[in-house]
């Protein structure tokens, strides 16, 4: 696994714990302003009616002094709430334990003859939740808030809220339905909102995953198809150098026919070693070699490069060429020639009609390319596709570098080519006015 999927894996372990922290944080706000409060037992409310008379009367420990006395009200408002704030935070890691540090502050209704209402609701925020990494594993607390709810409809128990204590229950068995079902539909609204947050994020995950995969392909076709392009290129040029090599070496004799035996015999070895070199590269590259368009015409080189822009001219784009390219060798000439060519195609595809300066530069023993042309954006994003990718291969090939970017509201395209092999890879592109 690579670093860059660790620091995924990472990023996305924290953000699991966001949404938890967001809901506790509202959650004990609400339980905060719905504290419990001591049971008062009354003996009828049928005659004015007044919802909240009906307090304690299910409750075990009412009127008893030690009730009174003891803060046990506090104690359990402290102690429920917690456990509701902390199983709210623990849903999404551990839904069953944190289902049942929900639940069981319901168990104190028979001894205080009430509830609050922020119990549930800590109930219904942990099916959301876990709703989000599992259907099944919603199952348990989807339930759990049902049950509570139909219960809570069916009896005179009331519920704690930040307006005082309130019941749904009623003589009438039609309301009573009635609440029921309202209770349900509530609760399959939200539950079925946060499943459809839930399949709106995997299918943004599958979009970003399909994205990925097609970028890495196309990554992957294009430095194939440019390593076998760059590969018949190469055997190009290298076999027309080392032909000459084996001509020169076999017609010395001729041209010199001073040449004393050990020199004559010298140089035919030499011309059997290039003749052997030539069928052994061509032997080694002529699978890469196979390709559609695989024409046998000389390679151009960076003076082509001039061609290039009078096609361009020709086909309406406003192109200006300024620099040298005498001397640039054969293989980073073809290179620049290449970078060039897919520069001003990319140019006339993403900024039609936008002048466009090409600028080649010899000196130091590197050779270079640099194209420039507006952008509308200054904070554009340059995203590599089959040209770039395919320009970074031939120029890593020899040992070069490029970069492509936005800089002071234009694209600008540099490319360094060392020309001496034995200074090896080239670190900088000479600068203007540089020029040999």
């Amino acid at each position: 696994m690579s670093s860059h999927d660790t620091f995924m894996q990472t990023v996305n372990a924290d953000r699991r714990w966001v949404a938890p922290a967001v809901l506790a944080a509202v959650l004990g706000l609400f339980l905060l302003n719905s504290p419990l409060s001591r049971p008062i037992a009354v003996m009828s409310s049928s005659q004015d009616g007044v919802v909240g008379a009906t307090t304690g009367r299910t409750s075990l420990l009412v009127g008893t002094s030690w009730l009174d006395t003891s803060g046990m009200i506090n104690l359990v408002s402290v102690a429920t709430g917690l456990s509701c704030v902390t199983a709210v935070v623990l849903a999404r890691r551990r839904p069953f334990t944190a289902t049942a540090l929900a639940a069981w502050p319901f168990v104190t209704i028979p001894l205080l003859g009430q509830f609050v209402w922020g119990w549930w609701l800590a109930l219904l925020m942990i099916t959301c939740l876990v709703v989000q990494d599992s259907w099944r594993r919603a199952a348990v607390p989807l339930v759990a808030t049902l049950a509570t709810a139909w219960w809570y409809v069916v009896s005179d128990v009331p519920a704690m809220l930040p307006i005082g204590p309130v019941t749904a229950g009623s003589a009438d068995a039609r309301e009573v339905v009635e609440a029921g079902v309202l209770y349900t539909v509530a609760v399959a609204v939200v539950v079925g909102a946060a499943a459809a947050i839930r399949l709106v994020r995997e299918s943004w995950r599958r979009s970003d995953r399909a994205a990925a995969v097609e970028q890495h392909a196309l990554e992957v076709e294009s430095v194939a198809t440019e390593r076998a392009r760059l590969a018949r290129d190469l055997h190009d040029v290298v076999a027309h150098h080392v032909s000459l090599v084996a001509v020169r070496a076999e017609s010395a004799p001729y041209t010199h026919p001073d040449l004393d035996a050990n020199a004559r015999r010298v140089l035919a070895e030499i011309a059997d070693d290039a003749r052997s070199a030539l069928g052994e590269l061509r032997q080694v590259l002529s699978v890469l070699q196979r390709t559609e368009g695989s024409g046998r015409a000389p390679q151009p080189t960076a003076c082509d490069v001039a061609g290039l822009v009078d096609e361009a001219r020709a086909a309406g784009q406003d192109v200006t060429l300024t620099g040298d390219c005498d001397d640039v060798p054969d293989a980073p000439g073809y290179v620049l020639y290449r970078a060039a060519q897919e520069a001003l195609t990319n140019a006339r595809r993403h900024a039609p009609g936008s002048p466009t300066t090409v600028e080649l530069t010899h000196a130091a023993q590197v050779a270079g390319l640099r194209v420039t042309n507006p952008v509308d954006r200054a904070d554009a994003v340059v995203v590599p596709g089959r040209g770039l990718t395919g320009m970074h291969e031939r120029v890593e090939a020899l040992g070069g570098t490029l970069t492509a970017g936005v800089e002071a509201s234009a694209f600008v395209l540099v490319v360094a080519l060392p020309t001496d092999p034995d200074h090896g890879p080239t670190a900088a592109l000479p600068q203007r006015g540089e020029i040999a």
